[in-house]
């Protein structure tokens, strides 16, 4: 204040100080990001869901067309990596950095350089103390600075007092808390640097090669595997993968299961799904009038080829729709790219005769739309075509996360288990005066002084020391 009492006005840096050091304001942004971690756990995130839709037609199609578009514009749907997100970590960051300086000055006072020669009206006024005979010999404070020695106590002798104390890094655990709390957000940080993070998701079909996205590498199904239970439930499923490089070069042959991911390049491949299609179907020409088989062929449903030859017959693919609907107008067309319900209109060139076109569903030979033709197809059989969806994921963040929490439960443990306790002792008229200190657990600091005080006086009864603790 100056001369008339009035409290100068604080500038920007002190106020911006003095906002971020409030643990009230802390409280908050802990609680901002809370919710907003609680968000995105329960809004499935972009590359997490196991769905072939862009974002852009997921999130309208699974919470409609307005809170998806709300989730779409918020960023919501990639929390982790928002500019929003990420500002919030920032702050919190801020908040306990300067929380932490703004108490640590006078607590590395307090713990690191004690005063070890207080008035004797503090010492007198602590809850634990007793009295207790002066040694003799050239220290009056022998006989109990060889009793706390023997309890691990760091003892000085200043100035014809006595201090000691132990449990020092119980008072530095709400500080260590706050570093690996930091180390936390920046792990999640370092998901925002280029190549740090990658969260996808993949459709691998059998056989198929296909980019792993945000790297430069590919993956290659060798085949896929399932078990089923007795219920016809899947209870185990697997893809047999090998990992090329940009060059087409194999550098990894693995098999990726449910809990037992590939890795490559520290990108983690997870088995996530899957889902079967027809696949290949085997189709036999039979001869109309005989009843006979004249020649046979498979057909690639997903992807058919141009022209096939059975027998002396030659067969055209003229149209394909994987999936067969008629629509408004009586045309043909296809409702999706997989092969639900193929059908074909073939071009066929007999050995004798004039060519002439035709319909074929695999799924349902039995389905004529023409029975004056002189061949009939019929299928054998259908392979099923494996679609495996693969998790990818990489997040360099991860090893600072975890060295976060080791520190966190460090300093959990230290400021919940270890007690810093503290004994200060003068003498007078021949006695010596103690008196102690404890952050926590008094019960048993009570009980640690009352064994002093019979330990150094046996004659003597100590006195109730049960009592309740106080800080000062």
């Amino acid at each position: 204040m100056d001369e008339q009492g009035v409290r100068p006005d604080k500038d920007l840096l002190d106020r911006t100080w003095d906002f971020f050091s409030s643990v009230r304001v802390a409280t908050v942004l802990i609680f901002l990001v809370a919710a907003a971690s609680i968000a995105g756990t329960l809004i499935p995130q972009e590359g997490q869901y196991a769905s072939a839709l862009p974002p852009e037609q997921f999130y309208p199609q699974e919470y409609g067309p307005v809170l998806g578009a709300l989730l779409l514009r918020t960023g919501v749907t990639h929390l982790y990596s928002s500019w929003w997100y990420q500002t919030l970590l920032f702050l919190i960051a801020a908040s306990l950095v300067i929380c932490s300086l703004e108490r640590f000055v006078p607590l590395w006072r307090a713990v690191q350089r004690p005063n070890p020669a207080p008035a004797t009206e503090f010492v007198r006024g602590l809850k634990y103390r007793f009295t207790a005979p002066a040694a003799r010999g050239d220290s009056p404070y022998a006989d109990l600075a060889a009793a706390l020695r023997a309890r691990r106590y760091r003892v000085i002798e200043q100035g014809g007092r006595l201090y000691a104390d132990k449990g020092r890094m119980g008072r530095w655990g709400p500080y260590i808390t706050h570093i690996g709390l930091i180390l936390l957000l920046v792990g999640a940080g370092i998901r925002t640097l280029p190549g740090a993070y990658l969260e996808e998701y993949i459709w691998l079909r059998d056989g198929e090669v296909v980019r792993v996205p945000g790297t430069d590498f590919y993956v290659e199904s060798l085949g896929f595997a399932v078990d089923f239970g007795a219920d016809g439930e899947p209870v185990n499923y697997q893809t047999r993968v090998r990992v090329l490089d940009a060059g087409g070069n194999v550098v990894k042959v693995g098999t990726i299961a449910v809990n037992e991911p590939l890795s490559y390049d520290r990108v983690g491949l997870y088995q996530s799904s899957y889902y079967a299609d027809y696949g290949r179907a085997e189709v036999a020409v039979i001869d109309r009038a005989g009843g006979t088989e004249v020649g046979r062929f498979t057909i690639d449903l997903m992807q058919p080829e141009r022209e096939y030859v059975a027998g002396d017959f030659r067969i055209t693919v003229e149209a394909y729709y994987p999936d067969l609907a008629i629509d408004a107008r009586g045309q043909p067309t296809s409702r999706s790219s997989r092969p639900a319900n193929p059908g074909l209109k073939l071009a066929v060139v007999p050995p004798e005769g004039e060519p002439y076109t035709t319909w074929f569903l695999p799924l349902h030979p039995e389905l004529e739309f023409d029975e004056t033709t002189p061949v009939r197809f019929s299928t054998l059989r259908v392979e099923p075509v494996f679609t495996s969806g693969l998790q990818v994921k990489k997040d360099l963040g991860i090893p600072v996360v975890y060295v976060g929490l080791f520190v966190i439960s460090a300093g959990v443990f230290a400021a919940f288990y270890i007690a810093h306790r503290r004994y200060w002792a003068f003498t007078e008229d021949g006695l010596v005066v103690v008196g102690g200190w404890t952050n926590r657990n008094p019960r048993s600091f009570a009980r640690e002084t009352a064994a002093l005080a019979r330990l150094l006086d046996p004659g003597r009864c100590a006195g109730d020391v049960e009592m309740e603790g106080e800080e000062r």
